[in-house]
């Protein structure tokens, strides 16, 4: 025979690559989206740090911006000549490229004195007039700090257009402020130095965007930084910078171009197409492994066991190989295919038995048959008994041997007549006895018989009964053959014990093969006065009430080990004869209607005991 064909959907060779290619797909995608994630956060946190080094970058350079401002001032101030100095000097060759635009004068109470102002670009006075500047100044919070005899330098906020400020307090007037106005062209120019993308404007500038406001707010309330994700290719930090008073006044924006970000992208792919290549590989290698590890070997153990199907059970043996699951496999069917086997073999004895026991039946109910034969000619034959004339024969031969006209061999003849039917009624009496023996014995049997055949059919024949009863009729029964130098007596205690549960012929049964044991004991024993003496009490058995039955004798006795093998099929202490079958018999049957029976014997030679337990039935 061959294999049967697997369809492709339920074949493992088809069904483990797929279930690796869809476990390939969910590690690539997982691996995928998690090193896109990380990977791609990673570029991002570097991004950003680079946004805020950019940021700090432009921080130091408008610090660096107010600081040439304030270098500007103090040059001023050190150079005045008595209270008279001009406040916006030309430009000296090789001056700073941060001059100041517009100088303030106040007085000590900070009231303004004088305004100066210098526009070489021609930018300042199309943002805002410098004595409009200068009276705004007047009384300004960032000139508190001034007068208080400090230095002020920062960005200084003009109604939302940007100045490098610085300010410090003199000796001969209250105090003197500078102030460059901080163009586009100049914010140009200062990124383009540091190659660096910077927006940078007022926060007080009408019309900010929705986001730049939001920023704008959240670092007004203290927020250090601000990123906003506007696409996918800029990136967007916010900074904010304070004013001279020390408030949030001016937003700085560095737009970075998310050039890692694609280096990320690439990095992502390229380790995406590398997991899903050595996924690729590792199913090639793992459906070459499934089949030459499983498949094949599969194969040829359904082979083999096909091969055991067509020759029997039992004729090969699957071997195991190597030694591992599939081994193990192997060997396991092998014992269940041995076991299968012996097991077969058991099942063709039992169905040999179990047609031996439907002949068995058969020959069980011809012989119920003859025995109903055998009673019904017993049963006439005793009627025809009962009717008999003997005794009036009898009767009219003694009459005739008394007459006096006899003569004397007539008279001797009577004589003979008489005797002759005294004898004859005797033995007529004998056989009377005799039929009914027979026709105890034989109701016994067919009892016998009758139990067997419903035992099979019906498997609870257990009622409740009395027990002195039972015990009367199994004494009377066997009592009749029973040798003259034993006894049989019963016990007291045999009266009044309580109803048992058991099936009444088997126990019948089980009671003539107890005393015929017991019988058997002692004449092996050779004693000269045989006793069986057959008592009972109450008892408690594995929790269970029952009524025990004991059938002690005087005879042969056994040894502790005997005690056990007496109930073992096939065993018998009986010589030459007996088929050790009646006392195991006698256990299969009282343990299958819960019931139990065992032995007991002080040594050889000191008799024996049998007990029968039977269970007490419930009241009501």
């Amino acid at each position: 025979m061959t294999p049967r064909r697997v369809g492709p959907l339920r074949s493992l060779a088809v069904q483990v690559p797929v279930l690796l290619v869809i476990a390939l797909s969910l590690v690539v995608s997982a691996g995928a989206w998690g090193l896109r994630t990380i990977v791609l956060r990673s570029f991002e946190r570097l991004e950003i740090a680079n946004a805020e080094l950019d940021l700090r970058r432009f921080a130091n350079a408008i610090d660096d911006e107010v600081g040439q401002l304030t270098v500007q001032l103090d040059q001023i101030v050190s150079g005045k000549a008595g209270g008279d100095f001009d406040p916006l000097p030309q430009p000296a060759e090789g001056a700073p490229a941060t001059t100041a635009g517009i100088a303030c004068i106040f007085d000590a109470a900070g009231a303004l004195l004088s305004t100066d102002s210098r526009d070489p670009a021609g930018e300042l006075f199309q943002q805002v007039h410098p004595a409009e500047f200068c009276g705004r100044l007047e009384g300004h919070a960032s000139l508190a700090p001034v007068f208080s005899g400090r230095r002020v330098s920062g960005l200084y906020d003009a109604e939302g257009i940007p100045f490098f400020f610085t300010a410090m307090p003199t000796a001969e007037a209250g105090a003197i402020a500078l102030a460059h106005y901080f163009s586009p062209r100049e914010l140009a120019e200062l990124t383009s130095r540091m190659e660096i993308s910077i927006d940078f404007w007022s926060m007080q500038t009408p019309n900010l965007d929705i986001l730049e406001a939001a920023a704008g707010a959240a670092l007004s309330l203290g927020a250090p930084i601000i990123i906003n994700r506007r696409s996918e290719d800029v990136l967007q930090v916010y900074w904010a910078f304070q004013d001279t008073a020390g408030e949030p006044a001016f937003l700085a924006r560095a737009n970075v171009f998310r050039d890692l970000r694609e280096i990320g992208d690439e990095t992502v792919l390229l380790s995406a197409l590398s997991m899903a290549g050595v996924g690729v590989a590792t199913i090639f290698l793992a459906v070459l492994l499934v089949r030459l590890l499983m498949i094949s070997r599969l194969t040829r153990l359904t082979q083999r066991l096909l091969d055991i199907r067509d020759r029997g059970l039992g004729s090969l043996r699957v071997k195991a190989g190597r030694r591992d699951e599939i081994g193990v496999l192997a060997e396991e069917f092998d014992n269940l295919l041995q076991e299968l086997a012996a097991t077969t073999q058991q099942l063709a004895d039992v169905s040999y038995r179990a047609g031996r026991a439907e002949v068995t039946e058969g020959s069980l109910h011809n012989i119920g048959n003859a025995l109903n034969s055998l009673l019904a000619s017993a049963d006439a034959a005793r009627k025809r008994l009962k009717t008999d004339s003997s005794g009036k024969i009898a009767q009219a031969a003694r009459e005739l041997a008394e007459a006096g006209n006899l003569t004397e061999r007539q008279g001797k003849l009577a004589q003979y007549a008489a005797l002759a039917s005294e004898e004859e009624a005797e033995r007529l009496k004998t056989l009377g006895a005799d039929i009914e023996r027979v026709l105890l014995h034989t109701s016994r049997i067919e009892d016998i018989l009758e139990s067997q055949r419903r035992q099979g059919a019906d498997a609870n024949l257990a009622v409740a009964s009395e027990a002195l009863p039972l015990i009367n009729t199994a004494v009377r029964a066997f009592s009749d053959g029973l040798s003259r130098n034993i006894s049989l007596q019963l016990d007291n205690s045999l009266m009044g014990l309580p109803r048992v549960i058991c099936v009444r012929s088997i126990i019948l049964q089980v009671f003539a093969n107890l005393l015929a044991n017991a019988a058997e004991a002692i004449a092996r024993g050779g004693v000269d006065r045989g006793e069986i003496r057959i008592s009972a009490a109450e008892t408690d058995f594995d929790g269970t009430a029952m009524v025990d039955i004991r059938i002690a004798d005087n005879g042969a006795g056994m040894e502790e080990v005997e005690l056990v093998k007496i109930f073992q099929r096939y065993y018998t202490t009986k010589v030459g004869r007996g088929h050790g079958i009646g006392l195991h018999w006698c256990a299969n049957v009282v343990t299958s209607m819960g019931a139990h029976l065992y032995a007991a014997s002080p040594g050889p030679g000191q008799g024996a005991t049998l007990h029968l337990l039977l269970p007490i039935a419930p009241k009501g």
